[in-house]
């Protein structure tokens, strides 16, 4: 066995968002020396007074060269009480970094999570990630719709947008906005009418806005902006007080037209 291997799997574990659960098994396999193995593990969420379940199956494998073994991936299957509800996606690990186990629940539950991610040629880049649930690839994987940051969703500034008591500190703030891409549907307070009303919100990035539930987690179809008075552009009072002197000049000559005819002065 190669322990810094092993302290690197475990971290990675850890960092995924696996617990220490499985170490124990970890290390037993690895004892082993299998070509490949896989681990098992459920993860429970509640959601609404109800707790969700999803199964997770992390598959490793040994180098070819060496004695050190690889995690780069897992399967997560978000249960169902009709099995054929039930959702399934393979997510791909590289160096302990990827997909986490609460982000791929989120995932799975139709929620949008942002990551920092690099393309084939190693260059970085940022987007929001969904799970297209009507349309999968070749490897039976569902496929993922991405929102870069070109796309224009701006997070904060579509939380500025609504009257979240929440947004008055920049700690809770920042921890918000953190939530929110991780893919969590984060409870907050609305100041609604001098009153207090407790929300639960999600990011939508595909519709540059937020789905809004109250608080018995019923979707809220009409929004809740701040309502702000729209002050009108100073070229466009301009152009305004210019039509309007025009209709005036415009009917003042009609009137003296007018006036002219009934004297009997032609031109």
């Amino acid at each position: 066995m190669n322990p810094k291997n092993l302290e690197f799997l475990k971290d990675g574990l850890k960092y995924m968002g696996f617990g220490e659960k499985l170490y124990a098994d970890l290390e037993a396999k690895i004892n082993q020396q299998p070509t490949e193995f896989n681990l098992s593990l459920q993860g429970e969420f509640k959601k609404d007074g109800v707790t969700e379940k999803v199964d997770y199956k992390l598959d490793f494998k040994k180098s070819d060269q060496t004695d050190m073994y690889f995690f780069n991936r897992y399967q997560a299957t978000l249960k169902h009480d009709d099995p054929t509800q039930e959702k399934s996606q393979t997510f791909y690990i590289t160096k302990n970094s990827g997909i986490t186990a609460k982000e791929a629940y989120n995932l799975l539950s139709g929620r949008s999570v942002n990551k920092d991610l690099t393309t084939k040629e190693g260059q970085p880049f940022n987007a929001w990630l969904q799970l297209d649930f009507n349309e999968k690839d070749k490897n039976d994987n569902f496929k993922v719709k991405q929102h870069h940051t070109g796309y224009g969703y701006d997070l904060e500034a579509t939380l500025n947008k609504y009257p979240i008591k929440e947004l008055a500190s920049e700690e809770e703030k920042g921890k918000l906005i953190k939530s929110l891409e991780k893919g969590n549907q984060h409870p907050v307070t609305f100041l609604k009418d001098g009153k207090e009303e407790k929300m639960h919100i999600e990011a939508n990035p595909q519709f540059k806005t937020l789905n809004l539930y109250d608080a018995k987690m019923q979707k809220v179809f009409q929004g809740i902006e701040k309502k702000e008075e729209k002050q009108e552009p100073e070229k466009s009072k301009e152009k305004k007080e210019t039509q309007k002197q025009e209709v005036d000049q415009e009917s003042e000559a009609k009137s003296e037209k007018k006036s002219k005819k009934g004297k009997g002065v032609g031109v």
